[in-house]
């Protein structure tokens, strides 16, 4: 959270990476990450504009460390921490809310009956909408992920992309090309309750589709109980020079009598050195008390310089119904390591 922290994290790093030289026969250990910097112009609908250095325009960026053993009959333990990092303040996150381990903090293990999870783990649902989306998991560009998740509990669905004190299973392939992942979660101590959620993905050559479901109800005996389902169906198909994604949302909140529905597609298309990236999403929520509508728009160059790095320019036009109009815009570079 301080820059303190920020740098003892480093340093951790640096010193298991000298001692896994000496245990590299037992222990497999890497450390890993993004590093996205840019700058630009920052204006969702209905809120002034912002010209600032921003850290997650393309991908969030972020640090992590993953250690496992291989054991007999295939059998691997391990343990993985990641961190958010805002290049911009010095401090770890995407806020000053975060824990200090913000974007997973569990330990797994994996054999040929599947991979099981413990700990603080990212959605089911915020994993297939990040996979079937031309924008990936930018949280500041991606239609589809700012409806669902960055849109308010009016529009999209309550709580974070990350469950706390969450148990999650992915299957080994089934039929050869299909996966199925599950996941339960009690959620931090000050939201305590009941996070379910599953996905099944089917993936055959160059096209793939996905179904995802969540229920999450919380009551703390205080504020507005929680009791809403989501749902999504994604899609993909690779053309060779363009990919193509497709994605409907659903949410329905028993607590606040609202629900929602989300239409995405996109187009990740290969021009020159890099891609065209695309994207729009529109989504109309309503209740009792609520007819909101909103549609949003990105449009991109993504230059991969090397296998590691690439330069971007993306734009966003924001539309909410009564509310202003917002223009975003923003350059930058992503290292990944």
């Amino acid at each position: 959270m301080s820059l303190r922290k920020f740098l003892w994290l480093a340093a951790l790093g640096a010193l298991l990476q000298g001692l896994a030289g000496g245990a590299r026969a037992q222990v497999d250990y890497s450390v890993y990450g993004v590093a996205d910097f840019s700058y630009g112009r920052f204006e969702p609908s209905g809120l002034l504009p912002a010209n600032r250095f921003n850290s997650n325009s393309m991908t969030a960026s972020f640090v992590g460390v993953n250690l496992s053993d291989g054991l007999d009959g295939g059998w691997k333990p391990g343990l993985t921490l990641e961190t958010f990092v805002r290049f911009q303040d010095f401090k770890t996150g995407r806020n000053d809310r975060d824990p200090l381990l913000s974007r997973n903090a569990f330990v797994f293990l994996n054999s040929r009956f599947g991979n099981v999870q413990l700990g603080r783990l990212q959605t089911l649902l915020f994993n297939v909408t990040t996979r079937f989306n031309a924008f990936g998991n930018s949280v500041a560009f991606s239609p589809a992920v700012r409806h669902l998740f960055a849109a308010g509990n009016l529009e999209g669905v309550q709580g974070d992309f990350y469950w706390d004190r969450a148990l999650g299973y992915q299957s080994p392939k089934l039929f050869e090309n299909t996966t199925l992942s599950l996941m339960h979660a009690q959620g931090s101590s000050d939201e305590r309750g009941s996070y379910n959620g599953g996905t099944v993905v089917f993936a055959q050559g160059v096209g793939a589709i996905s179904f995802s479901a969540q229920h999450v109800s919380v009551f703390n005996g205080i504020d507005t109980p929680i009791a809403e389902t989501a749902w999504q169906l994604g899609g993909s198909y690779n053309f060779g020079i363009a990919q193509v994604f497709g994605q409907l949302s659903a949410t329905a909140d028993g607590g606040l009598g609202v629900h929602s529905r989300i239409a995405t597609g996109g187009v990740k298309w290969a021009i020159g050195p890099g891609y065209v990236l695309a994207q729009v999403a529109a989504t109309r929520a309503s209740g009792a008390a609520v007819d909101r509508r909103q549609t949003t728009a990105s449009a991109g160059y993504l230059y991969s310089y090397d296998s590691q790095t690439d330069f971007y320019l993306v734009g966003m036009n924001d539309r909410v119904s009564g509310q202003t109009n917002g223009v975003s815009v923003a350059a930058g570079v992503r290292l990944q390591f």
